[in-house]
């Protein structure tokens, strides 16, 4: 019996200590699927919360705060952004080319051999300086047909005053003085002909007259009709040469001109006078002045354009014939467009970002990032980024740039503190 009891005991105890054990395992699990619960309810909760903040911060991103009485003693001006009739300049690329008017192909006038050659490509030579010499055997036949004159025009001469004086004895006819007088005509007529070939030909016929006198004939001076430089020589020593050969080119460079081929759309509003800026890419930042000297009167069937020229100074020698050239020239007519521009002040630069202060309340500017064209006068055209009717702060930005910057390094500092 007491053993019966025994075993009544024992069996009891097991089960409760299994009953302990799963109450123990029980707890344990629910514990367990609550504390995620809790957990996840507090990450939700500051999840909103956090981004709210985040929210709120977004949108006071890059807005300024600033009472109507500091923005009245800082000077800034607020004005709604309207669309404006503006005078737009005529912007065109252009070809810097010599000025031709002041520029000569210099080629031989009669065949002969360089025999001597003086100035090189790129030398500064002076109106009537000699390039080089040319032999030519034509020297020799224009002088026989000279002296052959000469001897006619002798002896028509003493004919005349022979016939003359026996027309006065009356033992000659009138009509034999006339016919002297004619023969000396003509013989001068022939004589004056020989002279004229010497000058065509480059030479003085008192030098050659000279010349003879010593055994020899002179050479064939080659000179410059312009002062200028010397941008082409196209002949060597010993060389035979014709009239058909350029062998210098020389060009004055002290004024160039600047051609534009101008479009059918923008035709009238070039006009022959107008004053234009010409700018080149190798001189950044310079631009020089010039006038618009020639208009084109007939358009090119291909390109539809006409061309235009612009007279320019270049007596600095900075500009070369060849580069190309941005042209802004005053227009007369048809450049008007409405269009938004405000006050370059407006526009705050930062790095290649361009931006303006919108008013967004009495109190509130906000940073707006703005596309821009063309410059016109003291205003800058906007081609994106504004609307009409906004109102922007057109006077004191840079007093709001300043706040801005202020304001991002002061909260840059306080995340720091916080981390």
């Amino acid at each position: 019996m007491i053993k019966h009891n025994s075993n009544i005991i024992k069996r009891g105890l097991f089960i409760t200590i299994l009953l302990l054990l799963g109450l123990a395992v029980w707890v344990a699990g629910c514990g367990k699927n609550e504390a995620p619960e809790a957990g996840k309810k507090e990450v939700t909760a500051d999840h909103k919360e956090s981004g709210h903040d985040e929210n709120e911060k977004k949108e006071e991103h890059g807005v300024v705060t600033l009472s109507q009485d500091i923005q009245k003693s800082s000077g800034i001006e607020v004005r709604p952004v309207a669309l404006e009739a503006a005078s737009v300049p005529y912007s065109a690329t252009a070809a810097i080319e010599m000025n031709m008017d002041r520029a000569a192909k210099i080629n031989p006038r009669v065949t002969g051999k360089a025999v001597k050659i003086i100035a090189s490509q790129g030398d500064r030579v002076k109106a009537g300086q000699v390039l080089a010499y040319i032999d030519s055997v034509e020297l020799d036949q224009i002088w026989s047909d000279y002296r052959k004159a000469q001897g006619k025009v002798e002896l028509a001469r003493k004919s005349r005053e022979r016939e003359e004086t026996l027309f006065q004895k009356k033992i000659s006819p009138e009509k034999d003085v006339l016919k002297a007088r004619q023969e000396l005509q003509e013989a001068e007529a022939d004589i004056y002909l020989a002279r004229e070939r010497f000058r065509l030909a480059g030479v003085d016929v008192t030098q050659f007259t000279a010349a003879q006198g010593n055994g020899s004939h002179p050479l064939i001076p080659i000179a410059s009709p312009v002062s200028g430089v010397v941008i082409e020589k196209a002949v060597t020593q010993g060389e035979v040469v014709n009239p058909e050969k350029i062998l210098f080119m020389v060009a004055d460079l002290a004024t160039l001109w600047v051609v534009i081929d101008v479009y059918e759309k923008d035709m009238s509003r070039l006009k022959v006078g107008s004053s234009v800026k010409v700018s080149v890419t190798a001189l950044p930042g310079k631009t020089f002045k010039g006038k618009i000297s020639y208009v084109s009167a007939i358009v090119d069937e291909k390109t539809r354009t006409e061309k235009a020229r612009v007279t320019i100074d270049n007596a600095s020698g900075l500009l070369k014939p060849g580069m190309f050239a941005v042209v802004i020239a005053e227009t007369t007519s048809g450049g008007t467009e409405r269009l938004i521009a405000v006050p370059e002040e407006a526009v705050q630069i930062e790095g290649a970002l361009r931006y303006v202060f919108v008013q967004i309340s009495p109190d509130k500017f906000k940073r707006r990032d703005v596309e821009t064209g063309r410059t016109l006068g003291k205003n800058l055209e906007i081609t994106a980024g504004l609307k009409e009717g906004e109102a922007i702060a057109v006077r004191g930005g840079f007093t709001l740039k300043s706040e801005l910057k202020k304001g991002e390094l002061e909260g840059d500092a306080h995340e720091c503190w916080k981390n």
